[in-house]
């Protein structure tokens, strides 16, 4: 087995790389940088774009196909990274759950002083 990947990019004959939008998408379909443009893992999918673009617009011309070989990989251990999200998530789950009680308790006190006055007795304060 290889550790080598194959991608593609769809690059129109003056240089550009194509970029996809997305639906209701907004701004240029044709980027100079490389990093903005659209990266395919089959080759299908970018010659679809290309016949697209060919039949739509034909005179631009045929826009390229380009193979991407990738072979340089690294590993990113994100267990520190995830360690402090879940220690921050705790910390505002434990906030959240203190000001719901706090809550929950104003409303009793609200409660217990309208059925005291609605039986007309003098509420007495709940501690």
């Amino acid at each position: 087995m290889s550790d080598e990947l194959l991608v593609f990019g769809v690059r129109s004959k003056d240089g550009k790389w194509f970029r996809r939008k997305g639906f209701g998408g907004y701004g240029d379909s044709w980027v100079t940088e490389l990093s903005r443009a659209r990266i395919y893992n089959k080759i299908g999918h970018a010659r679809t774009t290309v016949s697209f673009f060919a039949k739509q617009y034909p005179s631009y011309g045929v826009p390229d196909v380009v193979e991407f070989k990738v072979t340089e990989s690294r590993v990113i251990d994100e267990t520190e990274r995830f360690q402090k999200k879940r220690d921050i998530e705790c910390r505002r789950a434990g906030i959240r759950e203190i000001r719901m009680s706090q809550d929950r308790l104003i409303q009793a006190r609200r409660e217990h002083e309208m059925a005291c006055r609605e039986q007309g007795l003098e509420p007495k304060g709940i501690s």
